[in-house]
Formats: C-alpha cells, structure tokens, sequence
C-alpha cells in the first residue's frame, strides 16, 4: 500500500493517474446499492406517472418527492 501511494504522489501530475485519482472510488456492493436504489425510485415516479394519466384530472394530487418522507408536522 505504501508502495502505491508513493507512485501516485510520484506520478500524481500525469493526465491519466489525476483522472482516476479524481474520480470517487466506492465499495462494489455499496456502488451495486445506489444502483438498485435507483432504479427503484425511477419505477416509483414512472408508476405514479401512469396512474395520473390514466386517471380523472385531480384525483391524484402531485406530492413533492420531499414532502412524501415528512411524518407528521410539529407545531
């Protein structure tokens, strides 16, 4: 490991080693998580997306995606 974080210091100003050391490194399954996670929110919207068009105008009230986490409002 020190080895290698000697040749990135040593080499750190060439083109190709800044362009991967600039890029965020993340564990697979945390990577593979953020993906599926992902999806699932896309089918989500796509899915209230439909049901809005196939329904009466207004009977499905748009709710925005940060108001849908909020429990209950404190007063």
């Amino acid at each position: 490991m020190n080895y290698n974080q000697k040749l990135k210091e040593k080499f750190q100003f060439h083109p190709q080693i800044r362009r991967i050391a600039q890029h965020r490194h993340l564990p697979k399954s945390i990577y593979c998580q953020i993906k599926e996670q992902r999806i699932m929110r896309e089918a989500r919207r796509r899915k209230e997306l439909n049901r809005r068009k196939h329904s009466k105008p207004g009977s499905v009230p748009f709710v925005p995606e940060r108001r849908k986490h909020i429990v209950a409002v404190v007063k």
